[in-house]
């Protein structure tokens, strides 16, 4: 009996580590498709929502790509010029946790055009080592603190319903 016992907690701990690893390597391969993304880059069907249901565990993986500077064909209403997989990266980790600008860089843009901060993109094209290590600096000092709270239906946009996303960090 103890054997059978010990023998079903090994395959238990085997079978959770290997799930685990699978959906670690899942995500992984969701936040590398982004460089393939075409059209609309946060369509309510594009993978971006699909990493964005990860919550935490996305996040370090998303900063990682902060710097990537490879183009892609998806588009942004508030960036005139192609996206970079480093921006679909930004626009889909912000989803996750807030990024207020000014606490993140120190740089204040204020001005808002048609729903767009204006500058930050700029920001994020000449300085996109430096805004990959004030992400990260940023998700250090708050990670530990950070806590899920539920958006309000002012909030829940038809692509946070339709992926069944309640919420994002704060």
């Amino acid at each position: 009996m103890k054997h059978h016992i010990k023998l079903y907690f090994t395959s238990l701990v085997i079978l959770t580590t290997l799930n685990a690893y699978g959906q670690t390597d899942l995500l992984k391969s969701q936040v590398d498709s982004l460089k393939y993304l075409t059209g609309d880059s946060l369509d309510c069907n594009s993978v971006a929502w699909r990493i964005i249901s990860n919550k935490k565990d996305a996040i370090r993986l998303l900063i990682d790509k902060l710097s990537d500077t490879a183009l892609i064909k998806a588009t942004d209403k508030c960036k005139t010029t192609s996206l970079r997989v480093g921006d679909i990266a930004y626009l889909t980790l912000k989803r996750i946790l807030p990024l207020p600008f000014f606490a993140v860089t120190g740089m204040q843009y204020d001005l808002i055009k048609d729903g767009c901060q204006v500058g930050v993109f700029e920001y994020i094209e000449t300085n996109r080592p430096k805004f990959k290590g004030q992400v990260q600096a940023y998700y250090d000092k708050k990670k530990d603190n950070l806590k899920w709270r539920q958006l309000d239906s002012n909030h829940l946009t038809p692509c946070y319903i339709k992926n069944n996303i309640k919420g994002q960090y704060e």
